[in-house]
């Protein structure tokens, strides 16, 4: 099995993905035997593009991801939750904040996403098949997360933005955006999607998790121990552990966007059986692959297994 073990991850500084970084600061993964290597890309799509392509053995990303592929006919599945809820939020510029009333009003504007065929991206399509605005109607762009998410939109290059935090605090201290839709906390999400529906997950293909069960329990083990340590640390623990940079010259922003982040992640790392068929309806409704799909089974999207033998090894 493989001891060596490189996940791809799009915008590793980002909150949505703060477990993950937890896990390798506080040591947990070599606790496990494991040489992690993370690589870092500009969106969700280019991590699972190094994943299918051969340079990561496994993603840190959105979980809508694994649908949209097993309905191409790739067999990726998910093994522990990291995200309870999208944590994803729009923001409009300040110049058009007065006159939005609902995503209706996002059309013919310049939205900025992570990258396009991301979970932001699939976010924006969501609100706007329920507004009845065609994909067409408006333009999306890719500007990355964190720093370059926030200077894009500062540059005057967007008219609104589809992001994760802590760019959105940024923008929202500066005055650039106002935010029109959270998904973060529970409530948000609920209204939005019906459901929290499960989010940032770690998720590989089939045949690695076949090849490899221990070198995944062991990602497994020191994922749970991270959404252990993230339950009871204090905001200013944490951010005595991440890296400085992660901090973009602001630790009061950072530490705002932290408390703001902490509902969405996952209290378990299990992935529940009702919000993940409620994402495969949310996909149904604007993705084409996934509508079409018609033996796509959400049950065969992810396994709990995993995290299942880590709850019974490190208890919180």
């Amino acid at each position: 099995e493989k001891a060596r073990v490189t996940i791809a991850v799009g915008g590793k500084a980002s909150l949505y993905y703060l477990p993950l970084t937890i896990a390798e600061q506080l040591g947990y993964f070599k606790d496990e035997g494991l040489q992690v290597e993370i690589a870092d890309f500009a969106g969700g799509t280019k991590s699972l593009q190094a994943m299918m392509g051969g340079s990561a053995d496994v993603v840190s990303g959105g979980f809508d991801h694994v649908f949209v592929m097993r309905a191409r006919g790739q067999k990726l599945q998910a093994f522990v939750l990291q995200g309870a809820t999208p944590a994803i939020s729009l923001g409009v510029s300040k110049e058009l904040a007065a006159r939005y009333r609902s995503p209706r009003d996002l059309k013919g504007l310049k939205i900025g996403v992570t990258a396009p065929g991301s979970s932001t991206h699939a976010f924006i399509n969501h609100l706007l098949a329920g507004a009845g605005v065609a994909t067409d109607d408006v333009s999306i762009i890719g500007v990355g997360s964190g720093p370059s998410a926030a200077a894009a939109m500062q540059a005057g290059h967007l008219d609104a933005l589809v992001n994760i935090e802590p760019a959105i605090t940024l923008l929202e201290r500066s005055g650039a955006i106002k935010v029109v839709v959270e998904t973060i906390s529970m409530a948000g999400a609920t209204k939005i999607f019906g459901s929290p529906l499960p989010a940032g997950s770690l998720y590989t293909r089939e045949e690695f998790i076949r090849a490899n069960p221990n070198s995944v329990q062991a990602l497994t083990n020191a994922m749970v121990r991270a959404l252990n340590w993230l339950k009871k640390a204090t905001p200013e623990e944490v951010a005595k552990i991440v890296p400085p940079e992660y901090l973009i010259g602001d630790k009061s922003l950072y530490l705002d966007a932290l408390r703001k982040n902490r509902e969405s992640y996952s209290k378990n790392g299990l992935i529940p059986e009702a919000g993940a068929e409620a994402l495969r309806k949310v996909l149904v409704a604007f993705e084409p692959a996934v509508r079409d799909a018609a033996n796509l089974k959400a049950a065969e999207t992810y396994t709990n297994v995993f995290v299942k033998k880590a709850l019974s090894k490190y208890r919180d």
